[in-house]
């Protein structure tokens, strides 16, 4: 059986997770450490995840390779994945997004003691100290507001489309993590158009937490 390696928390692993979901790929779910470098390093030779291992093949590691690998008829639009506007928004929405969420997500079944340590020391190098990030929770939420509030004219119903796309899961991807921060909403548009998205890829969150496997649903 095909095998993911990834972080549940990592917008990257989540589109990997939602496509997976989308195609009723079945697959062995194997969520690593923050702070293990063994296991990505021995497959692909870089500490870098989601890592998705066909059977057979050599291991992948980019998120958007690994989807178009598994849409072998193109059905969610992979080559209009390269797109300018919304790569902008993705990073305004992950320097927010990360900023806000860090903080809590290291308290998630997710981490032990040792990788939340790893992981508090590296993210403190690019963003700072998590309880700075905390202080600054309001300019963090007005920023994301602001992004997400020019996004919505662009739902019809999908992201700039009648239909269901890889930009969907995209844009979601990035997103879902804020469902854990306990002070933010999303509108009422944003979230019915998150819970279609994640109907549509039979995705749950936090399932990774206590299921190793995937079936096919």
């Amino acid at each position: 059986m095909p095998t993911l390696y990834h972080y549940v928390h990592c917008p990257f692993c989540v589109r990997v997770r939602m496509a997976l979901g989308f195609f009723k790929t079945p697959y062995r779910s194997q969520v690593l450490g923050y702070d293990d470098e063994k296991t990505p390093l021995d497959l692909t030779g870089v500490k870098m995840l989601p890592i998705f291992e066909f059977d057979g093949e050599k291991p992948m590691n980019e998120s958007l390779d690994i989807i178009k690998k598994l849409d072998k008829d193109n059905v969610l639009s992979n080559e209009f994945s390269v797109d300018k506007r919304l790569n902008e928004h993705l990073d305004l929405i992950g320097k927010s997004v990360h900023s806000l969420c860090m903080p809590y997500w290291i308290y998630t079944p997710e981490f032990d003691e040792s990788s939340r340590s790893y992981f508090q020391r590296k993210k403190e190098v690019k963003r700072g100290p998590f309880y700075r990030l905390i202080q600054n929770k309001d300019e963090h939420l007005k920023n994301l507001e602001l992004v997400l509030t020019s996004l919505e004219e662009r739902l019809n119903p999908f992201y700039e489309s009648q239909t269901f796309t890889i930009k969907d899961i995209m844009l979601a991807s990035h997103l879902w993590g804020m469902y854990i921060f306990p002070e933010f909403q999303f509108s009422e548009t944003f979230h019915q158009y998150l819970q279609k998205v994640k109907s549509l890829c039979h995705f749950e969150y936090h399932e990774d937490f206590w299921r190793s496997e995937v079936p096919l649903k």
